[in-house]
């Protein structure tokens, strides 16, 4: 999708521009792409190394995240089009919600894997994008964004048989959940218009969520006197 910046009317793809935004922040953050990654790994290796070696295998696969750079920028992409807004508010929870009651009541798996993948993205960029105080917050909500990824990854995995490119993409989201939210911050400390072009989000969902995040940064910077 092309757009239109609203400060210098240059015309660029929301690809593009997100994937220069987001590994420029990784650059600048000192936190470049596959760090600890062998490519090299299983080069050599007898036929039956594989089956032997396969936890050694995983762990060195999920050090590589080029993949995740990509689904990121895909997901910030996304956000441009309107069409991506009726999932959002069919799955989208508050903040404070378990999206896991909800998921309970899926007969499908397909449904509980976008529950968990809708509201672990909308996680990710609000902490790390969205909201106005997303200095302030620290590793609040950390962990229920680990645990949404982890939820789809498993489910993903079991619509599918097995793991798959996607199912390692929300693993790792959910390993380095908080390593991903500070890039976004890096991203958006650097840039004063890192969303100079309309991007329609649910007004009444972002302000919620922007509500609970709010409060959650205040009792952080004010906590109740012993």
């Amino acid at each position: 999708m092309n757009f239109t910046h609203l400060d210098t009317q240059d015309i660029e793809t929301t690809e593009s521009f997100f994937s220069d935004q987001f590994l420029s922040a990784r650059i600048h953050g000192g936190t470049e792409s596959n760090e600890g990654y062998d490519p090299i790994f299983e080069l050599g290796r007898d036929d039956d190394w594989p089956d032997r070696n396969w936890a050694a295998i995983k762990e060195n696969d999920m050090k590589y995240d080029e993949d995740v750079n990509q689904y990121i920028t895909l997901t910030l992409a996304e956000l441009a089009h309107p069409q991506t807004l009726p999932l959002i508010n069919k799955y989208l929870v508050s903040i404070k919600s378990d999206v896991g009651q909800e998921a309970v009541d899926f007969a499908d798996r397909s449904k509980k894997y976008l529950a968990y993948k809708v509201n672990a993205d909308f996680l990710l960029l609000n902490l790390g994008l969205f909201h106005p105080d997303s200095n302030l917050l620290g590793h609040a909500y950390f962990d229920k964004g680990e645990t949404y990824y982890y939820s789809a990854a498993t489910h993903l995995k079991a619509i599918k048989g097995g793991r798959s490119g996607l199912s390692d993409v929300m693993e790792k989201l959910s390993g380095r959940f908080g390593k991903y939210v500070e890039i976004l911050r890096t991203m958006k400390n650097r840039a004063d218009n890192y969303f100079s072009f309309h991007v329609r989000i649910p007004e009444a969902e972002l302000k919620r969520f922007e509500n609970e995040l709010a409060r959650e940064a205040a009792k952080r910077h004010n906590p109740p006197s012993p």
